[in-house]
């Protein structure tokens, strides 16, 4: 066993200090060479190793210290490593200087590893200096920030206030503004509703003193735009207010500065964050790869408010004189992007300053669409490639991106198209374009007459019946229809010729399917002869029930949702457990509209159109259900109230187990909420 883990030969050589280092298993296999040679050049303060073979020849140089050398044992703080060092060499390596030598020195290698150490530290620091230099001649640039913005941010940027009162068993008479910071009347004050401060006017939620232990507010954000010589920065601060053991008049603000995107007079930008620095400590870095772009992403909805208390003085003398930033009620984007933006693209600033945010907005959102403007113009409707005339139409509708892009085509046709027609398509995102699928010549009037009526027909939306035309002309195609005769391609009912189209380019399949379910669920069909005497008419609206399971599974494949495709409902209507009925409307009543799944007792569990969805149109035939629930109620036999409270039962049960399997929805509007959450919103109970 060796006495020694390595062994060292030390000597001086005009201003450096050579250090061989020998390994025990290379002595044993008479190998005279070191295995390392490192030069310490101590006035210099700096060190470098060069690695050697067994014959002494140079293999490659080293920048590693000591104790990370290869096979050579470590010598750091904690380490035992035995070492051989001659008389003069230990004194040598006992007087290299050391910036922190403890009360208990270090000696002979171990000095040597902590001389190195130093050295390196010294060498970062010094690359560290020189990186952070130009930042922080950048950072001493900025102002303080003004007295009272923090106080303004407090008010004006924050997205909860509350109205906290005091317990009274006669009702609370006053209660305490947290933004306007004044007692004011109330009337009426239950802990979590909402109110308005009698002062100031804003929408509050009242608090009962008693509990708002774990209150706060929420962090939330603002910006300032400050001058500095040479340019402006915009500065990002987020706030938070807590409760916690503190007087409700007194909570603890806490507000912090996380950004600073400095912007030239030469057009350069600059962007720092305050965040830690390599792990050893917080201070402003720069964003190396910073580029002006949108941080209000799909994925960070937060709402920035912007300080706009002193733009009037920063429009006098910085490069915002000609911005319209101070005219927007909110920005649609960051301020850093809206500058940036709106430097590059002059349309912006005229649009916001006739009034026309919404058209801006919609700029600000296109920026890839180069043919949508002229640039190179100066007047802002030759810019939007439109004259005056349609500029004004534009202006008094409140125009969108889709509304500009009709009325330029509508200048390029040398023509003049109604404003509802522009306004109704620009709103539903229809584009002309949208049309591609015509096989028949129509004006884009006569197809917006068409989808018009159609959408009326349907109570739908003009975006949602385009869609169905769409589809129907395709399925039609598909079929061999001849689609370039109008009386085809513009059906009376586009509803109705799309679900027909459906069903013809289907029916052997749905009849097939129909005939395995029933094969599966013989009892079915028995039970759905039982449901006729609940069908009900009332105005707009019917009722209709299933005669056999092809109804169910036509209207399943008609609405595009699982009706027809899951088990479970043939099996709860088998059971007694549930029924299916069709709400339909009462000058359509052979075209599917909602599908309800309905208890023995009338509680209406699911109502649910095309995809699964439930669409605004449904609220209106609710009084109409209602009063069809009654009118079931009346049909019932004791039998079938005693299934109904069965029914009920069971619904709670199998809502109790989906909320502890913790079962969710995978697809479509509903997708990531909890399935029994889902379930609980869509019931309707059936009242006496």
């Amino acid at each position: 066993m060796p006495e020694y883990d390595v062994l060292f030969r030390v000597q001086n050589l005009s201003g450096y200090i050579k250090v061989a280092v020998f390994l025990p298993e290379d002595i044993r296999k008479d190998i005279k060479n070191p295995r390392y040679e490192i030069f310490l050049n101590v006035e210099g303060e700096e060190y470098i190793t060069r690695e050697l073979d067994q014959d002494g020849k140079e293999v490659r140089w080293l920048s590693s210290m000591l104790e990370n050398l290869p096979e050579v044992p470590g010598f750091g703080y904690w380490s035992n490593t035995k070492y051989f060092i001659g008389n003069d060499g230990m004194r040598t390596l006992n007087n290299l200087k050391l910036e922190h030598d403890s009360q208990k020195p270090s000696r002979g290698g171990y000095r040597l590893q902590k001389w190195q150490q130093e050295q390196k530290d010294k060498e970062t620091k010094r690359k560290e200096d020189k990186e952070q230099k130009p930042w922080d001649e950048d950072m001493a640039l900025i102002p303080k920030i003004m007295p009272g913005f923090k106080e303004w941010m407090r008010k004006e940027a924050a997205e909860q206030y509350y109205m906290i009162y005091e317990y009274d068993s006669r009702g609370a008479k006053t209660g305490y503004c947290s933004r306007c910071k004044r007692v004011v009347p109330i009337s009426g004050a239950k802990h979590g509703e909402k109110t308005k401060c009698q002062a100031c006017g804003v929408e509050s939620i009242f608090k009962a003193s008693g509990k708002i232990q774990t209150l706060s507010t929420g962090t939330y954000y603002g910006e300032v735009i400050q001058k500095f010589k040479g340019g402006i920065v915009i500065r990002g601060f987020e706030q938070r207010q807590w409760y916690r053991n503190r007087d409700y008049r007194d909570p603890y603000v806490r507000t912090k500065e996380y950004e600073r995107i400095m912007i030239f007079d030469n057009g350069v930008i600059r962007r720092y964050e305050w965040d830690s620095y390599k792990n050893k400590y917080d201070r402003w870095i720069l964003d190396k790869g910073y580029m002006p772009i949108d941080k209000r992403t799909y994925y960070w909805q937060t709402r920035i408010k912007l300080y706009k208390k002193n733009l009037s003085s920063l429009k006098r003398n910085t490069l915002l004189k000609r911005s319209a930033i101070d005219l927007w009620p909110d920005l649609p984007v960051s301020t850093t992007v809206y500058i940036a933006m709106e430097q590059g693209n002059p349309a912006i600033e005229m649009l916001a300053r006739i009034g026309m945010f919404r058209l801006a907005k919609g700029i600000m959102k296109e920026p890839y669409d180069k043919t949508l403007l002229k640039q190179n113009e100066t007047e802002i409707a030759k810019m939007l490639k439109i004259d005056r005339s349609r500029l004004k139409r534009l202006t008094s509708m409140d125009a969108n991106v889709n509304m500009l892009r009709w009325m330029q085509l509508e200048k390029v046709a040398n023509t003049i198209w109604p404003d509802e027609m522009i306004k109704d398509f620009g709103e539903a995102n229809i584009l002309p374009s949208s049309f591609g699928f015509l096989k028949i010549k129509l004006s884009f009037v006569q197809c917006y007459n068409y989808l018009m009526k159609q959408a009326k027909l349907m109570d739908e939306t003009l975006q949602q019946t385009l869609i169905t035309w769409r589809d129907y002309l395709c399925m039609a195609e598909q079929l061999k229809m001849n689609v370039k005769n109008e009386q085809i391609a513009k059906p009376k009912d586009v509803k109705r010729a799309h679900d027909e189209a459906i069903l013809n380019s289907q029916r052997g399949n749905l009849k097939k399917k129909a005939k395995a379910i029933e094969k599966k669920w013989p009892k079915v069909n028995e039970q759905l002869a039982k449901l006729k005497k609940y069908e009900f008419a009332f105005g707009e609206y019917a009722i209709v029930a299933p005669k056999e399971v092809l109804d169910i599974v036509i209207e399943g494949t008609v609405l595009n949702h699982c009706v027809h495709t899951c088990d479970y409902y043939f099996e709860r209507i088998q059971k007694d457990e549930s029924y299916l009925f069709f709400l339909r409307r009462s000058c359509q009543l052979d075209v599917p509209w909602y599908t309800l799944e309905v208890e023995p007792s009338g509680n209406i569990r699911q109502k649910r159109t095309t995809g699964d969805n439930q669409n605004a149109d449904f609220q209106k035939a609710i009084k109409f259900l209602e009063k069809w629930q009654q009118y079931f109620r009346k049909q019932l036999t004791e039998e079938e109230k005693q299934l109904g409270e069965k029914a009920n039962k069971l619904r709670i049960e199998n809502y109790a187990n989906l909320r502890k399997n913790g079962n969710k929805i995978w697809h479509g509007k509903l997708a990531g909420q909890l399935l029994a959450d889902v379930l609980e919103q869509d019931f309707m109970e059936a009242t006496v």
